[in-house]
């Protein structure tokens, strides 16, 4: 069992480091290519050009972002002009959220980027091996998941 638990503690470490290593890239790359907006920004912008029109509630659940975090991200991109937030007709208190034609730009832009950033990170890496790195990722999702539940 501790052999189990060693390796645990070093997946998820590793998990961690990596993930902060590639989102220190991205934002570094945003920020000499001058897009002004960061990871996070980016993962919320990625939303909306996948579905417009969306409430905040729904970026907060599909982001897997706490919504506190997610209205201050939106704060920040409308202030740069790049959301719009437009009150929804059968729901006054609701506002739905769209990618201005300048975030539309900046979105894509800033999607080569990344998509560029991830090609070099993955290089050496088959596609079996990612294919079975999601499926145990997804299983410690599930795992996780059910233990907040019952807790």
């Amino acid at each position: 069992m501790s052999f189990l638990l060693r390796d645990a503690q070093q997946v998820l470490l590793l998990t961690e480091q990596n993930l902060k290593l590639f989102r220190d890239l991205v934002n570094n790359a945003f920020h000499k290519n001058g897009y002004d907006i960061t990871y996070d920004q980016w993962i919320v912008m990625n939303k909306l050009a996948e579905k417009q029109g969306i409430t905040q509630i729904i970026i907060a659940a599909e982001t897997n972002k706490e919504p506190a975090s997610i209205s201050r991200i939106l704060k920040l991109l409308e202030k740069k002009e790049l959301i719009e937030k437009i009150k929804d007709k059968k729901n006054k208190r609701a506002k739905r959220i769209y990618l201005t034609p300048k975030g539309d730009d900046v979105q894509k832009k800033a999607t080569s980027t990344f998509n560029r950033l991830a090609k070099q990170g993955f290089n050496g890496v088959y596609e079996q091996e990612i294919n079975l790195f999601v499926r145990i990722l997804d299983k410690l999702q599930g795992n996780f998941s059910k233990m907040v539940e019952n807790k």
